[in-house]
């Protein structure tokens, strides 16, 4: 079930001087291979350590929150998820469990806790919530609650109290109160907030702290903020923010699906955002355009969660779908469905960025996980 392909030692210490390991954790579903990397936090530098075979299809992944575990779905049938211990030292992944899922998943997150692992079914139209225990090992059954159409993400808020998630169909960011005893969802309110009509909510994101929640819109590249009520966990919405420049000349996304995700039969260029992710210091949000191979930068306000547009800054990678920053805040990375390289950006003044480094990457590369690790 699992091979090495050891391309790099993996560097420790220098000097005698224990220094953290930055290591990133990347999915291909096209080879069945999760890579590991490590980034250099001090060049941006980008090293391809080992590659693990995980399974076809493997797609979102998950890291518990004391990073001792990796978790990955695998989307075909029989559907599953695969637990991997992480060494302290090196960072290498080993396989220590599995588990089935309910529905083919198009995101995975574990809660605040990493008691519960929660996945999105984008085919499905369900959320699943499945127990993990005290040796990181998912349970076999999932609580399962039917969304409307295309659920995209879901996530827990850094509180822990509350559960977002985005049905891409319908317009919606689901949100309810979270069971930290048993893993139950109860919906909140009317159980929804509607995001800008005709966006598209895809993945979404939290202020450092929770205040906030922001979402990316798939169909309009636009990011919806709201915010977070701190006692009831109900949203707001208090920002919209365009994240697509006319100069792009795209036209309005399209839903796709398993059989028209290229939409081959359309020749018009058109937005197809993917991802969002927050700087560590909550000021900086980027969002992926997938049409035109680039990201686009936002300015966040703490107080007020109003965002302002910054700039959009092309990619080597071509398809962008997840993007990761590096612990520091200082480095992003990219991962494209239709490059052969994985690379390493500095984040610059406005979001604007330079390419610092690049490691081969598996076939279809996409989702990226990251961890800082003491040195040994």
């Amino acid at each position: 079930m699992r091979k090495h392909l050891l391309l790099a030692a993996a560097i420790g210490c220098a000097g005698g001087v224990a220094q953290a390991n930055t290591f990133a954790y990347i999915s291909s579903p096209d080879d069945g291979m999760i890579s590991q990397y490590r980034l250099d936090e001090a060049t941006g530098a980008l090293t391809l350590l080992h590659q693990t075979s995980a399974g076809d299809k493997v797609n979102p992944m998950a890291l518990s929150p004391d990073h001792t575990t990796l978790y990955a779905a695998l989307r075909v049938e029989p559907f599953r998820v695969m637990a991997y211990r992480i060494d302290p030292a090196t960072g290498q992944l080993a396989p220590t469990a599995e588990a089935p899922l309910a529905a083919s998943l198009a995101y995975l997150s574990t809660d605040r806790s990493g008691r519960y692992l929660m996945g999105a079914s984008y085919g499905g139209n369900v959320l699943t919530v499945q127990a993990i225990d005290a040796q990181h090992r998912p349970a076999k059954d999932s609580k399962v609650y039917t969304t409307g159409p295309y659920a995209h993400s879901v996530r827990s808020d850094p509180s822990n109290h509350f559960v977002y998630a985005t049905t891409l169909g319908d317009e919606k960011v689901l949100q309810f109160s979270f069971n930290q005893q048993n893993g139950a969802l109860e919906p909140i309110g009317p159980g929804h907030a509607l995001v800008t009509a005709g966006s598209g909510p895809r993945h979404i994101a939290f202020a450092p702290g929770g205040k906030f929640l922001y979402v990316v819109g798939e169909l309009s590249g636009t990011v919806d903020s709201f915010s977070i009520d701190p006692q009831t966990g109900a949203l707001t919405k208090v920002a919209h923010a365009e994240g697509v420049p006319k100069s792009l000349n795209l036209a309005h996304g399209e839903i796709r699906n398993a059989a028209n995700n290229d939409l081959k039969d359309d020749p018009t260029p058109r937005i197809w955002a993917a991802d969002v992710r927050v700087s560590p210091d909550g000021q900086l949000i980027y969002i992926t355009e997938r049409t035109t191979s680039s990201v686009s930068a936002f300015k966040a306000d703490p107080a007020s969660g109003t965002l302002s547009f910054q700039g959009n800054y092309p990619l080597q990678e071509k398809q962008p779908r997840n993007i990761a920053f590096s612990p520091s805040g200082r480095w992003l990375l990219v991962t494209g469905e239709k490059a052969d390289k994985v690379g390493s950006y500095a984040v610059g003044a406005q979001g604007a960025l330079t390419r610092t480094g690049e490691a081969p990457s598996g076939k279809g590369a996409l989702w990226i996980e990251m961890l800082s690790l003491p040195g040994a």
